[in-house]
């Protein structure tokens, strides 16, 4: 499971709760299927599949936890779901304890759909203390909270009933552990760019950098004609949100130039300009945050610099190879 992945997820989930946070606050079964659902899903945990979830699991005097997470035809935790919106207090912990410890199960996740926690059901400790993860999808920053939600990946915990640590992640063979983005945002110094269009130092003219798909390597960092470096996740959204950040903190782009930009859909000051899961980068302008085509990125960011009087073949970037 990749990391990032996880992290896109739970961003895409930010939004919907920003989105649809009055239909969603007095429906649960909405906020399973709109919230709950996708967050097991991308941990590896197929809901359609009984094998997988058993849904409505029976815990004894006609009680039922929402969900029972199954290894092995045995259940390894149960997950008792609220409508989005619902304080989760001491009644509510107790309740999804109640429903683990008569069946033997280790662990018992509660949650709203936002704020998400699990418990060491028998634990010798005061409830408070038998937290294992604790994390809040619009509240906590997205990779904290795709560390936090490890402990739920299937692999990590119905392999081995024991859910690692927050930040010890296990991860597949093959796989490179994500950089947390506090990492990411450090100001670190790479080479200077090259001048004209030589690519030798790593660093290509942005008006240059053409044909990306997914198999080709993530850009990673930017330089702006002023000498403003950046280092973000490696991926071409990053340019153009990057390429927004700076032109709006230099006062080129503000939400009355971006009435004026031909891009709708993907950089607005309305986010009903069919932006499907916008970003703010200034006050009253947003980006899509999850663009289809790598290539249309990096085309939107030149198109961005165009419209606000700047020269695209002075902005480099570096690719992550």
């Amino acid at each position: 499971m990749a990391l990032d992945d996880l992290r896109v997820t739970i961003e895409k989930l930010q939004g919907k709760i920003r989105t649809h946070r009055p239909y969603l606050s007095g429906k649960e079964t909405a906020t399973r299927q709109v919230l709950i659902d996708p967050l097991l899903l991308a941990l590896g945990w197929d809901v359609s599949d009984p094998a997988q979830i058993e849904l409505e699991y029976p815990v004894g005097d006609g009680r039922r936890a929402d969900y029972a997470l199954v290894s092995n035809d045995q259940p390894v935790a149960v997950i008792e779901a609220k409508r989005l919106g619902t304080a989760l207090e001491e009644e509510e912990i107790r309740q999804g304890l109640t429903y683990a410890n008569p069946r033997g199960i280790a662990y018992m996740v509660v949650t709203n759909g936002d704020d998400w926690r699990m418990y060491d059901v028998f634990a010798r400790q005061p409830i408070e203390e038998r937290i294992l993860m604790q994390f809040s999808i619009t509240q906590t920053p997205a990779h904290e909270s795709a560390l936090q939600a490890l402990r739920m990946w299937r692999s990590n915990l119905a392999s081995s009933g024991n859910p690692m640590p927050a930040r010890e992640p296990v991860l597949q063979s093959g796989e490179k552990e994500q950089p947390s983005e506090s990492d990411e945002k450090e100001e670190q110094t790479p080479p200077q760019p090259a001048t004209g269009s030589d690519t030798e130092s790593g660093w290509i003219p942005l008006i240059e950098l053409s044909g990306l798909d997914k198999k080709s390597p993530k850009p990673k960092w930017i330089k702006f004609p002023d000498s403003h470096t950046k280092r973000f996740r490696a991926s071409a959204i990053g340019v153009l949100r990057e390429t927004a950040k700076w032109l709006a903190n230099s006062g080129k782009l503000t939400p009355e130039n971006a009435r004026l930009l031909h891009l709708k859909h993907y950089i607005s000051s309305n986010t009903k300009d069919g932006i499907l899961d916008p970003e703010e980068i200034c006050a009253d302008v947003y980006i899509e945050k999850h663009w289809e085509a790598a290539q249309d990125s990096i085309d939107g960011a030149k198109a961005l610099l165009k419209h606000c009087g700047e020269d695209p073949s002075k902005v480099h970037v570096r690719l992550n190879r």
